[in-house]
């Protein structure tokens, strides 16, 4: 899902994907040189193959109050799963 743009319920773009894991988007938001990035559970995303997109469940705002992640570094799905409220997901 590389390159596959983030939505808001709204059709208001978030970011882009830049990874996933088993349970985890990679979430790219922001511009440089002040891109951020965020892990989004996938039980909170829909995805549309044919446009290539995906929409957020959450609000864009909880999504950046989320923990950051460091690109190249491994993300800590039990902190997001704890962040998220998500007790089974890790």
């Amino acid at each position: 899902m590389n390159g596959y743009r983030v939505l808001t319920y709204n059709d208001e773009t978030v970011g882009e994907i830049v990874d996933e894991s088993e349970n985890m988007l990679v979430v790219e938001c922001g511009h440089w040189p002040r891109k951020v990035r965020h892990a989004l559970p996938k039980r909170y995303a829909s995805v549309d193959e044919s446009a290539r997109s995906v929409r957020m469940q959450v609000s864009k705002e909880l999504l950046a109050r989320s923990p950051r992640l460091t690109p190249n570094q491994p993300i800590d799905e039990r902190a997001v799963a704890d962040f998220f409220g998500l007790d089974d997901e890790v």
